[in-house]
């Protein structure tokens, strides 16, 4: 078997698990914020996002750093050869897929970065700390919300994170880049990505889910058998996620432009890649310079 599907396998029984012990209740913020406001349904805390994130990672149904390898191993490992004892923040994270994307950077540039991730459920701080011990290397996890906590460990030569922007409602926008500047060393620069479109409306939430369920029925006993879980269980906990999960897309360029004005230098390139509920989806790489 594929190392990566051995992975993500057995990270997907892991975070399930993980999320049912682990993802709390939030006063604000977190991936239920939404479902809350909306009051779709009961969401008191996350755990239906990142117990049921690795099964839609397996069908290549969630926005994932691998998409776009490329420029992550480009612009990354240009970056960790100037600076090879680099001091870098992962912000936020939905399980080990942006660590394991810098690991691999951090691995073909031979350097020896300091690595901490912030976030505010402890599920994905889980993921992390597992995928590190795994590979042999430390890192440094801390749960907290990166917008109003403090960083102790600040300033960084790096930030990356992948598709931190398109969790955050748009009055949120500006607060976080605003925050990854004043987390940046001189000099330092935040690396990410971020899909551009409209508004998630319930047809292609409900089309998100249809997808989904035909995607695992045709997966050839990839899982739920590997899994031991129930095929109905998993199918439930899709439905889940397809009416509580929400993007706030990037409307266009401009909007990217007025949200990293204060920085010395900004860098946008457009692709087109998978997309979660309109696939595919056109997304923006972006290297920002304070």
């Amino acid at each position: 078997m594929d190392p990566q599907i051995s992975t993500l396998l057995e990270s997907a029984v892991l975070m399930d698990t993980w999320s049912r012990a682990h993802c709390q209740t939030k006063s604000e913020g977190g991936m239920e914020q939404w479902a809350k406001d909306q009051k779709v349904r009961e969401a008191d805390n996350c755990s239906w996002y990142h117990g049921t994130w690795q099964y839609l990672r397996l069908l290549d149904m969630v926005a994932v750093p691998g998409w776009h390898d490329a420029f992550y191993m480009e612009t990354l490992g240009d970056l960790l050869r100037k600076k090879p004892n680099a001091d870098i923040l992962i912000s936020a994270a939905a399980d080990f897929g942006m660590l394991a994307q810098l690991h691999k950077a951090v691995e073909a540039a031979g350097a020896t970065p300091n690595i901490v991730i912030y976030d505010i459920c402890e599920t994905p701080l889980k993921s992390c700390q597992w995928y590190a011990d795994r590979n042999g290397f430390r890192i440094k996890t801390v749960r907290e919300n990166l917008i109003t906590g403090n960083v102790a460990e600040a300033p960084f030569d790096l930030i990356v994170t992948d598709e931190f922007l398109t969790v955050l409602k748009s009055e949120y926008k500006p607060l976080i880049t605003k925050r990854w500047k004043e987390l940046l060393k001189p000099g330092g620069s935040v690396v990410t990505v971020a899909m551009i479109g409209g508004a998630t409306t319930p047809d292609l939430r409900q089309g998100y889910q249809r997808r989904a369920s035909q995607l695992l029925e045709q997966s050839n006993g990839l899982f739920p058998s590997n899994l031991n879980r129930d095929k109905s269980a998993i199918i439930g906990q899709f439905q889940t996620f397809a009416a509580y999960h929400n993007r706030h897309m990037i409307v266009d360029e401009n909007e990217l432009r007025a949200l990293f004005a204060d920085y010395a230098s900004l860098s946008l390139r457009r692709i087109t890649t998978p997309g979660e509920c309109v696939n595919p989806t056109d997304s923006f790489q972006i290297v920002a310079t304070a």
